[in-house]
Protein backbone atom coordinates (compact mmCIF):
# COMPACT_ATOMS: atom_id res chain seq x y z
CA UNK A 1 0.00 0.00 0.00
CA UNK A 2 3.00 2.28 0.99
CA UNK A 3 4.96 1.55 -2.27
CA UNK A 4 1.25 2.78 -3.92
CA UNK A 5 1.07 6.14 -2.38
CA UNK A 6 4.62 6.77 -2.97
CA UNK A 7 4.86 5.93 -6.53
CA UNK A 8 1.61 7.68 -7.17
CA UNK A 9 3.60 11.04 -4.94
CA UNK A 10 6.45 10.48 -7.10
CA UNK A 11 4.20 10.45 -10.71
CA UNK A 12 2.10 14.13 -9.17
CA UNK A 13 5.81 15.63 -7.89
CA UNK A 14 6.88 14.44 -11.60
CA UNK A 15 3.59 16.27 -13.76
CA UNK A 16 4.09 19.31 -11.50
CA UNK A 17 7.76 19.48 -12.38
CA UNK A 18 6.64 18.94 -15.97
CA UNK A 19 3.81 21.71 -15.58
CA UNK A 20 6.52 24.38 -14.01
CA UNK A 21 8.91 23.49 -17.04
CA UNK A 22 6.33 24.20 -19.41
CA UNK A 23 4.81 27.44 -18.14
CA UNK A 24 8.18 28.31 -17.15
CA UNK A 25 10.32 27.33 -20.42
CA UNK A 26 7.83 26.65 -23.65
CA UNK A 27 9.74 27.09 -25.83
CA UNK A 28 12.71 25.07 -24.52
CA UNK A 29 10.56 22.32 -23.52
CA UNK A 30 8.77 22.23 -27.03
CA UNK A 31 12.25 21.97 -28.55
CA UNK A 32 13.57 19.15 -26.57
CA UNK A 33 10.39 17.14 -27.23
CA UNK A 34 10.76 17.80 -31.03
CA UNK A 35 14.08 16.54 -30.64
CA UNK A 36 13.47 13.14 -28.25
CA UNK A 37 10.41 12.77 -30.88
CA UNK A 38 12.50 12.88 -33.83
CA UNK A 39 15.39 11.06 -32.48
CA UNK A 40 12.70 8.39 -31.34
CA UNK A 41 11.25 8.20 -35.34
CA UNK A 42 14.84 8.11 -36.56
CA UNK A 43 15.80 5.33 -34.65
CA UNK A 44 12.30 3.40 -35.44
CA UNK A 45 12.75 4.08 -38.84
CA UNK A 46 16.67 3.02 -39.37
CA UNK A 47 15.11 -0.40 -37.33
CA UNK A 48 12.17 -0.80 -39.82
CA UNK A 49 15.53 -0.37 -42.51
CA UNK A 50 17.61 -3.07 -41.02
CA UNK A 51 14.74 -5.05 -40.02
CA UNK A 52 13.71 -4.98 -44.29
CA UNK A 53 17.56 -5.77 -45.37
CA UNK A 54 18.06 -8.82 -42.57
CA UNK A 55 15.17 -10.85 -43.63
CA UNK A 56 15.44 -13.22 -46.62
CA UNK A 57 11.53 -13.58 -47.41
CA UNK A 58 10.48 -9.70 -48.16
CA UNK A 59 6.81 -10.28 -48.62
CA UNK A 60 4.28 -7.60 -49.15
CA UNK A 61 3.82 -6.85 -45.16
CA UNK A 62 7.67 -6.49 -44.92
CA UNK A 63 7.55 -3.97 -47.59
CA UNK A 64 4.76 -2.17 -45.90
CA UNK A 65 6.96 -1.47 -43.03
CA UNK A 66 9.71 -0.66 -45.15
CA UNK A 67 7.76 2.30 -46.25
CA UNK A 68 6.42 3.25 -43.12
CA UNK A 69 9.92 3.34 -41.80
CA UNK A 70 10.86 5.61 -44.57
CA UNK A 71 8.42 7.94 -43.71
CA UNK A 72 8.89 7.86 -40.28
CA UNK A 73 12.23 8.37 -40.48
CA UNK A 74 11.42 11.55 -42.65
CA UNK A 75 9.49 13.14 -39.79
CA UNK A 76 12.16 12.11 -37.27
CA UNK A 77 14.48 14.12 -39.42
CA UNK A 78 11.82 17.05 -39.51
CA UNK A 79 11.66 17.08 -36.25
CA UNK A 80 15.31 17.11 -35.36
CA UNK A 81 16.29 20.13 -37.73
CA UNK A 82 12.71 21.99 -37.88
CA UNK A 83 11.78 21.79 -34.51
CA UNK A 84 9.33 24.80 -34.85
CA UNK A 85 7.45 21.88 -36.88
CA UNK A 86 5.14 20.48 -33.62
CA UNK A 87 4.43 23.94 -33.32
CA UNK A 88 2.98 25.02 -36.35
CA UNK A 89 1.33 21.15 -36.36
CA UNK A 90 -0.43 21.96 -33.73
CA UNK A 91 -1.33 25.15 -34.49
CA UNK A 92 -2.29 23.63 -38.36
CA UNK A 93 -4.97 21.55 -36.39
CA UNK A 94 -6.41 24.18 -33.89
CA UNK A 95 -6.96 26.21 -37.28
CA UNK A 96 -8.84 23.26 -39.31
CA UNK A 97 -10.95 22.61 -36.29
CA UNK A 98 -11.89 26.62 -36.11
CA UNK A 99 -12.27 26.88 -39.66
CA UNK A 100 -14.76 23.84 -39.78
CA UNK A 101 -16.38 24.92 -36.51
CA UNK A 102 -16.99 28.42 -38.25
CA UNK A 103 -18.30 27.56 -41.49
CA UNK A 104 -20.58 25.06 -39.71
CA UNK A 105 -22.24 27.89 -37.52
CA UNK A 106 -22.23 30.09 -40.81
CA UNK A 107 -24.21 27.96 -42.28
CA UNK A 108 -26.88 27.21 -39.90
CA UNK A 109 -26.87 31.02 -39.44
CA UNK A 110 -28.02 31.85 -42.76
CA UNK A 111 -30.54 28.25 -42.66
CA UNK A 112 -31.97 30.40 -39.81
CA UNK A 113 -32.09 33.92 -41.36
CA UNK A 114 -34.30 31.92 -44.62
CA UNK A 115 -36.42 30.18 -42.13
CA UNK A 116 -37.09 32.52 -39.45
CA UNK A 117 -36.59 35.82 -41.78
CA UNK A 118 -35.09 37.87 -38.54
CA UNK A 119 -31.69 39.72 -38.90
CA UNK A 120 -28.69 37.80 -37.72
CA UNK A 121 -26.31 40.23 -38.52
CA UNK A 122 -24.53 39.76 -35.16
CA UNK A 123 -23.90 36.11 -35.59
CA UNK A 124 -22.81 36.23 -39.29
CA UNK A 125 -20.51 38.34 -38.49
CA UNK A 126 -18.80 36.16 -35.50
CA UNK A 127 -19.00 33.39 -37.80
CA UNK A 128 -16.75 35.29 -40.25
CA UNK A 129 -14.54 35.90 -37.61
CA UNK A 130 -14.29 32.69 -36.70
CA UNK A 131 -13.19 31.59 -40.11
CA UNK A 132 -10.82 34.45 -40.90
CA UNK A 133 -9.17 32.81 -37.39
CA UNK A 134 -9.32 29.70 -38.21
CA UNK A 135 -7.64 30.62 -41.33
CA UNK A 136 -5.07 32.67 -39.54
CA UNK A 137 -3.95 29.52 -37.55
CA UNK A 138 -3.73 27.60 -40.67
CA UNK A 139 -1.30 29.35 -42.17
CA UNK A 140 0.49 30.07 -38.65
CA UNK A 141 -0.02 33.63 -37.79
CA UNK A 142 -2.15 33.72 -35.28
CA UNK A 143 -1.79 31.65 -32.48
CA UNK A 144 1.73 31.73 -30.32
CA UNK A 145 2.04 27.95 -29.53
CA UNK A 146 3.76 29.02 -26.47
CA UNK A 147 0.45 30.13 -24.68
CA UNK A 148 -0.93 26.94 -25.69
CA UNK A 149 2.00 24.97 -24.25
CA UNK A 150 2.02 27.52 -20.66
CA UNK A 151 -2.00 26.84 -20.67
CA UNK A 152 -1.04 23.43 -20.97
CA UNK A 153 1.66 23.63 -18.12
CA UNK A 154 -0.84 25.64 -16.00
CA UNK A 155 -3.30 22.59 -16.33
CA UNK A 156 -0.47 20.03 -15.25
CA UNK A 157 0.18 22.14 -12.50
CA UNK A 158 -3.52 22.54 -11.23
CA UNK A 159 -4.01 19.15 -11.92
CA UNK A 160 -1.23 17.80 -9.86
CA UNK A 161 -1.63 20.09 -7.04
CA UNK A 162 -5.70 18.86 -6.80
CA UNK A 163 -4.81 14.86 -7.12
CA UNK A 164 -1.79 16.11 -4.72
CA UNK A 165 -4.24 17.43 -1.64
CA UNK A 166 -6.96 14.78 -2.59
CA UNK A 167 -4.62 11.94 -1.91
CA UNK A 168 -3.71 13.38 1.48
CA UNK A 169 -7.52 13.95 1.95
CA UNK A 170 -8.13 10.42 1.03
CA UNK A 171 -5.02 9.09 3.44
CA UNK A 172 -6.15 10.58 6.30
CA UNK A 173 -9.44 8.29 5.81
Amino acid sequence: MKKAILAEVLMLICTLILGVCLLLWADKVTTVISILLGCIAVFYGIAAFINYLSNQDKIMADRMQFILGIVVLVIGFILIFKVDFLKELVSFIIGIYILLSSIIKLRECLNLKKELKVKMTGALVLSIIGILIGIMCIVGKFIISDIIVKYIGIMLIIYSVISFIQLILVKRR
